[in-house]
């Protein structure tokens, strides 16, 4: 296989797979393309970067699907400094490997880091990168220990050595669950590109090829996480990682009058609030407005406007309108769609 020679020539190369249906967050998508879906006020797609930055990758390819060119926009905007976007485009949704060789030329001599935007992960820094570069693997995967791992590839460890790896097995071998990041040395790579596993469905399974690798005697080196793994890719999901962020929000009170505010409530440029109660904490949108709520632990988008209704534990989508009820652990859609764990059942409020 390759050697560390190869690796040096140049720098390594992030890529955040982006260009998935979205199914699990509907109706939050097709309409909002997944990584422009909303986690506090950025989009997915800026955690994803923002996460790349910190493990000290300086260019970042950005995998959309057609018509991505928002995506791509989106992107270069929430770019952190020092690092250069690029957009990539999967024609169809082929599999996560597809979606990796769709990079094409930037992918040439590389190690990539591979991150699926719905992963959000904290805690990572640049030291996993940094003894995957030392470690000569040809592979390297970020774990953590979960209740039920039967969605995720799963690795079973001896050290820091794989032993065994599997995609969404039956009768999981161990509990560490893979996190959504995968860092690939250019032998690999390669592998993805020009031979790579196909699964039933006919798409190219990148854990699978990884799998593969280590059948025939590849290194694959495995590290547990020791921050936050918040799996954002379903609505409940997204809610949960809210709710696990929004403590960490910061701002300024939004304007207004007779309102009663307890805790953090951030507000954006423009935000207003009126005659209402806001139980922090809590996210007001840039030019947001609220009226006659109650309020608690919850994201009100930019620009979107509530009335008269009581939220909890919920993320109303940025320009999304609501009048009235009672609602909690729900997603408000920009169409006025409610969804999500707590849609069923919701009280109309007095």
């Amino acid at each position: 296989m390759g050697d560390g020679g190869t690796r040096a020539r140049r720098a390594p190369l992030g890529v955040v797979l982006t260009a998935g249906l979205g199914t699990r967050l509907r109706p939050l998508t097709p309409a909002l393309p997944k990584p422009l879906v909303p986690l506090l006020d950025r989009p997915l797609i800026a955690w994803a970067l923002e996460l790349l930055a910190e493990m000290g990758l300086r260019e970042a390819a950005v995998v959309a699907g057609p018509g991505g060119e928002a995506v791509a926009d989106a992107a270069r905007r929430c770019a952190p400094p020092g690092v250069a976007v690029s957009l990539a485009t999967q024609r169809e949704p082929r599999g996560p490997g597809d979606a990796l060789a769709s990079a094409g030329a930037a992918l040439d001599g590389r190690s990539v880091a591979v991150l699926a935007v719905d992963s959000v992960l904290r805690g990572v820094g640049p030291g996993v990168l940094g003894a995957f570069e030392a470690s000569g693997a040809a592979a390297g995967l970020l774990l953590r220990a979960v209740d039920d791992p039967r969605a995720y590839g799963v690795a079973t460890l001896d050290g820091e050595r794989v032993t065994h790896l599997e995609e969404k097995p039956r009768r999981p071998r161990s509990n560490l669950a893979l996190a959504g990041l995968w860092l690939l040395a250019p032998e690999a790579v390669e592998r993805v590109r020009t031979a790579p596993h196909v699964n039933a469905k006919g798409e190219s399974d990148l854990t699978a090829t990884v799998a593969d690798l280590l059948a025939e005697g590849a290194a694959v080196r495995g590290w547990t996480l020791a921050g936050e793994w918040l799996d954002a890719g379903t609505l409940g999901g997204l809610l949960d990682a809210q709710a696990r962020l929004l403590p960490g929000v910061a701002g300024s009170p939004p304007a207004g009058g007779g309102n009663v505010l307890s805790g953090v409530v951030a507000a954006g440029a423009g935000a207003r609030v009126r005659d209402s109660r806001i139980g922090g904490p809590a996210l007001i949108g840039a030019g947001a407005s609220v009226a006659r709520c109650r309020v608690e632990a919850s994201v009100v988008g930019a620009g979107a406007s509530v009335a008269d209704a009581e939220l909890t534990r919920a993320l109303v989508a940025p320009g999304a309108r609501l009048r009235g009820g009672s609602h909690a652990d729900v997603v408000v859609t920009a169409a006025g769609e409610i969804a999500g764990p707590g849609a069923e059942g919701g009280a109309a409020w007095p």
